[in-house]
């Protein structure tokens, strides 16, 4: 079985609250692929997902926010999910952590609500994905954005993925030589 995007290593930043099924999805898909996903949370030790009405699955965060940095990373996912992006937003390290990818032209997919960060990050100017469509996803240089509902969850996966090969691949040809 192809393995596209094996041995790169993929930051998922999440805070207490958010949803169980972006990241639970999107695990499926990415690990198929090869990805070796890492959990940056703001707290050491287990954060708690949400799911539906209720607290949801508990996940060992492999770094805390405070000591990850973008340069170690070579793509973002952000899940969605309100409690948790209102909570990234109260520290300064989740505006260092995601710039650090936008800044270095990495791969970047944020979920649903997870868009609110380029706002709180200073740049959702700079970014159409920063107000995506209601339905499916929308991409601007290296971020894409979207809603990730129960109804379209597996196919905004499926795409991520194909964005995030499709990413990898671009920064692996070599640049051509002028003569």
């Amino acid at each position: 079985m192809q393995k596209p995007l094996l041995g790169e290593k993929l930051a998922v930043l999440v805070a207490n609250g958010f949803c169980e099924q972006d990241l639970t999805q999107a695990q499926r898909v990415l690990l198929s692929a090869g990805v070796d996903m890492r959990i940056i949370s703001m707290d050491n030790g287990l954060v708690n997902s949400w799911s539906g009405e209720n607290w949801g699955l508990n996940f060992a965060a492999d770094k805390m926010l405070s000591e990850a940095l973008a340069v170690d990373y070579g793509m973002l996912l952000v899940p969605g999910g309100k409690r948790s992006i209102e909570k990234l937003k109260l520290t300064a390290h989740t505006r260092r952590f995601v710039n650090g990818f936008l800044n270095a032209g990495k791969p970047v997919v944020m979920c649903g609500d997870a868009v609110e960060l380029l706002d709180f990050a200073g740049v959702a100017s700079e970014y159409s994905a920063a107000d995506p469509q209601d339905e499916g996803y929308v991409v601007d240089r290296h971020l894409m954005s979207g809603a990730s509902t129960d109804e379209n969850r597996e196919d905004f996966c499926q795409a991520m993925a194909s964005y995030l090969i499709q990413q990898v691949e671009a920064n692996a040809e070599p640049a051509s030589v002028a003569a």
